[in-house]
This record gives C-alpha cells, sequence and structure tokens, in this order.
C-alpha cells in the first residue's frame, strides 16, 4: 500500500469511527478497498498510539471507547524544494526579511550562571 493510500485509508477509517458508521469489519474494510486482515492491521496501528478502538455489537460499529480520539488532518503532501517557500500561506516569503535580518537577538543563560551560553539572532 502506497503511503498517500494508507493515509487516505486512516482518515477514512477515523471518520467512519468518529460517526460510528463502520459496520462489521468484512463491510469496514470493503469500504475502505482493503483486505480484513489489513483493516486489523490499521486499527492495530491507531491502537498502538493509545486510542482504545472497540466494536460494538448494539451499534454495530467500531467505536473509540477511552478518552482519547485520534484526528487525522491531511494526508501527506510530496513537493519540490522551490514549492517550500510558498506553503503555509506564504508565510515564508512574507516573512522571511524579519525572520533573517538580524533585528531580533537571544541569549541562552544557563541556570547557575548569568554568563550567555550563545548568542542567537533571527
Amino acid at each position: 500500500m502506497t503511503l498517500t493510500k494508507k493515509c487516505n485509508v486512516i482518515k477514512k477509517l477515523v471518520h467512519l469511527i468518529n460517526y460510528e458508521v463502520t459496520g462489521n469489519a468484512s463491510v469496514l474494510a470493503q469500504r475502505l478497498g482493503i483486505s480484513r486482515s489489513q483493516l486489523f492491521i490499521e486499527i492495530e496501528t491507531i491502537k498502538s498510539y493509545g486510542v482504545d478502538i472497540q466494536f460494538d455489537r448494539s451499534k454495530k460499529s467500531f467505536v473509540f471507547s477511552g478518552q482519547k480520539k485520534i484526528i487525522v488532518r491531511e494526508p501527506i503532501v510530496i513537493t519540490d524544494r522551490e514549492d517550500l517557500s510558498t506553503i503555509n500561506a506564504g508565510f515564508f516569503r512574507k516573512n522571511r526579511s524579519v525572520l533573517f535580518s538580524g533585528l531580533y537577538t537571544t541569549n541562552f543563560v544557563s541556570e547557575n550562571s548569568q554568563q550567555p551560553l550563545s548568542n542567537f539572532s533571527y
């Protein structure tokens, strides 16, 4: 399974679990376009982050049963180096003169002395 497909599967899986409309394992695997065994691998991956997932027979759905839930924002995006300067709504492009102008200086001081450990400009 490619990285992008895996991200999309996990995103859809989390969405269906949040709304408690997964159906049983066979139905869910079919909805996600993966095998039943791969479904349980993905569920174990989510569980490895401390998120409890169980099948609720009365709801006929997998549910998040603990205090933790998982939020999946966006799949991983592969981009060219040139495009990195325009990502994040142009933050880098708009702020690079401030970030790298040397206008701001920070001294890192040890807890035990008032002598600067280093001088960092940004």
